[in-house]
């Protein structure tokens, strides 16, 4: 065996082993000892004593593929090209050795095989495997059993295969330290009182509003001059009197709203309720003091008070029952997916990404302040004491002390706009119903929040292309492999990848009885993988990662969206693979580019590139941003979302449960700024009018009829804006 190696020969495999080492000249000592270590291989082989068999954990020496070193450019696809595969030239073999098979789906669902170009050697069991080295015994192992290799994880026909990773802590024999916990109620239960309280708030609504209603009927017709029904006549004391007893039952019926005010001014901070509190305060306390003193001109403000009361009951309704039908939502899956932003050290950014299996955090984001509350307990403060300070400068301006009490109780009803509560509420009620058909719980304004304030969204293979869109159309095997230690190899790496053609080649080995092979080593490139298994230096990939490694891929299997497989650096299959685009994945990806939502290709699937997410898809693939391979495998784990918040819970799978999600969120959180900035500014208004109308002399025309009107539209302009909610969604 010696004599047959020549000095051209092994020149030869030193020349191809430093290539793919990356080694651009090599020193003659070098060529000296690799010469005399080949033939030394040589003679041993001749040797007629049998080789001892190799331990399973003996690792073939075999020349590392360095394809990080030598990046290969991705395949660019020209737009006229097909992505079907159907006008391709057939696949042929490109020698005697090379067997051709297809493998399709039958009417039963089977895998079968085209078997007429095989004969009885190529379709030997796997136990059987025609390289050397082979361990029958190495077949699919759990993570107990692959200390110090890539761990198999179940396969539960969702996630399967991934890489475990050692935290810092536990490298460095540190105890890792706990994260804060979330004691939070179970969500159905939570959903089952929210319910309630909404249930038990609309029963009383009916009654408030009809209150109201008749409050404003008795102020417009005593301010008109016609007589008041029910006794009252021109009678100022008895229609005060009656408005007085009527905004008691309104605030008894909506004593949710009263409690909260009160509450938080005991707490030291006023909010949107406190001031209405106070507009129900003093327009009692004004209309008492024209019933004792009997000097005012006109009616109170009992009405207006009356219903800013009950449009904030409202608006308490709409987010009770925005939060009854998200909490449903969340619990209406065993298994959801959980939204959540986490930023990301590898690519330096925050991206929104999905976590198998989570809901922790989702009630407490649900619970966070929404911006109402948050910009009226800036703004209640101001207000109060604005009205106060206008008051004291009206009565020193027109030396008026007897209507110190009415100018004041007119500038705090201005103060308490009617959509001061409808302002976030309304919004978030119809994005929760919208997204809800979806399958998609948005954790209310907290959820929104994180949404918006994002730098983009993750999105993987399974987003793209989920289980069902890809299709195993043909299989070349090269070099004399047999069709199953092919399919075998390839299918144990492209499992132990997690990708997107996971749960493909998992279902084609299943229907085959075929077990996947432990793995270890294991090494993601772009456009390729590799790793060790059975002793032998498998890689997958691409026709340019093949190139990328110094394997030669014949002319005629240079195909689109196609699977190569090299063993030893030598070629042995080539998987075509078809790839169905959903029109709802085009429609939820075209959604988020509207709303210019960054998108982070998080792709583990070498076949999916720019390109072809571009022609797939028919959209402008210059605006995504694709992660390098070593940080995708990181960003796209479902399983590696820490303790936090959930900013939405999906109960379906898909790209676009996701993207309702997304847009969803940042449409409440604009639509509902707007909105709540606008019922601020209705306020401060209403309270300059009412003072301008009080200084100047006018203080007739500052009725409480008046400021229902000038309420009452800036109302309508709030709920224009809420209705542009409905609208886009």
């Amino acid at each position: 065996m010696a004599e047959d190696y020549s000095l051209e020969s092994i020149l030869a495999e030193i020349k191809g082993s430093a290539f793919i080492n990356g080694d651009k000249k090599t020193p003659s000592d070098i060529l000296e000892a690799e010469a005399e270590r080949i033939l030394r291989e040589a003679s041993a082989q001749a040797a007629p004593a049998p080789e001892p068999e190799p331990e399973p954990a003996q690792v073939m020496q075999q020349a590392p593929i360095q394809a990080d070193e030598m990046k290969a450019p991705d395949i660019i696809l020209t737009d006229d090209e097909e992505f079907d595969d159907e006008d391709d030239e057939p696949m042929s073999p490109v020698s005697d050795d090379t067997q051709v098979f297809d493998i399709s789906l039958d009417d039963t669902g089977e895998i079968s095989y085209d078997r007429s170009n095989l004969t009885a050697t190529d379709m030997q069991p796997i136990n059987e495997m025609s390289f050397d080295n082979a361990d029958s015994d190495d077949s699919y192992a759990t993570p107990a059993d692959t200390q110090g290799e890539l761990p198999v994880m179940k396969y539960d026909n969702r996630t399967l295969f991934d890489q475990a990773t050692v935290s810092e802590d536990e490298e460095m024999g540190r105890e890792p330290e706990e994260e804060e916990q979330y004691e939070e109620p179970r969500l159905k239960d939570a959903a089952v009182r929210f319910a309630k309280s909404c249930n038990s708030l609309s029963m009383r609504l009916l009654p408030a509003a009809l209150i109201s209603l008749l409050m404003v009927l008795i102020t417009f017709v005593y301010d008109s001059g016609l007589v008041v029904p029910f006794g009252i006549g021109h009678n100022l004391d008895y229609a005060a009197g009656t408005l007085v007893v009527c905004l008691l039952i309104v605030m008894m019926l909506c004593v949710e709203v009263v409690v909260r005010g009160v509450d938080f001014l005991i707490r030291g901070t006023a909010n949107a309720e406190t001031l209405i509190v106070f507009s129900c305060a003093f327009s009692i306390v004004s209309a008492t003091f024209t019933m004792l003193s009997g000097t005012a001109l006109m009616l109170p403000f009992c009405a207006v008070s009356a219903l800013s009361l009950t449009f904030a009951a409202y608006g308490e309704k709409f987010s009770l029952r925005a939060m009854t039908d998200t909490l449903k939502t969340a619990v209406g899956s065993s298994e959801p997916y959980g939204v959540q932003a986490e930023y990301n050290e590898d690519i330096d950014k925050s991206v929104l990404k999905k976590s198998y299996s989570r809901t922790d955090g989702f009630y407490n984001n649900l619970m966070q302040p929404d911006i109402t509350e948050v910009l009226y307990q800036q703004a209640a403060p101001i207000l109060l004491i604005v009205a106060l300070a206008l008051t004291v400068l009206s009565v020193i301006i027109n030396d008026t002390v007897e209507n110190a009490l009415h100018i004041l109780s007119a500038l705090l009803a201005a103060a308490a706009p009617f959509s001061a509560l409808m302002s976030y509420s309304i919004p978030f009620s119809f994005v929760a119903k919208a997204v809800r058909k979806s399958g998609v719980a948005l954790a209310g304004w907290g959820g929104a929040d994180d949404i918006s304030f994002t730098d983009g969204v993750c999105v993987t293979d399974d987003d793209l292309f989920p289980p069902g869109t890809l299709r195993l159309s043909g299989v070349k095997v090269y070099d004399g492999a047999a069709p199953n230690n092919a399919m075998c190899y390839t299918a144990s790496l492209i499992i132990a990848s997690g990708s997107g053609m996971t749960s493909l080649f998992a279902e084609v080995i299943k229907q085959q009885g075929i077990s996947a092979l432990r793995v270890s080593d294991f090494e993601c490139h772009e456009s390729g993988i590799s790793a060790i298994i059975q002793g032998h230096q498998v890689a997958t990939g691409s026709a340019a990662f093949m190139n990328l490694i110094g394997v030669r891929v014949p002319d005629d299997a240079n195909l689109k969206n196609a699977v190569f497989t090299a063993v030893n650096n030598r070629l042995i299959a080539m998987f075509a693979v078809e790839y169905k685009p959903l029109p709802s994945v085009q429609s939820a990806l075209i959604a988020m580019l509207k709303w210019r939502i960054d998108l982070f290709f998080a792709m583990r699937d070498f076949n999916i590139t720019p390109s072809m997410v571009g022609q797939k898809f028919k959209v402008p693939f210059e605006s995504f941003v694709f992660v390098p391979v070593k940080d995708s495998y990181s960003i796209s784990d479902p399983y590696s979302g820490k303790q936090g918040r959930m900013a939405a819970v999906l109960v379906r799978e898909g790209l676009g449960p996701y993207a309702e999600a997304i847009t969803g969120g940042r449409l409440l959180r604009s639509a509902s700024f707007f909105a709540t900035i606008l019922s601020i500014a209705s306020a401060a208004l209403g309270v300059i009018l009412m003072f301008l109308m009080c200084w100047s002399g006018s203080f007739l025309s500052a009725k409480p009829g008046n400021l229902i009107i000038f309420m009452l539209c800036m109302l309508t302009t709030v709920l224009i804006v809420c209705g542009y909610v409905r609208l886009k969604k």
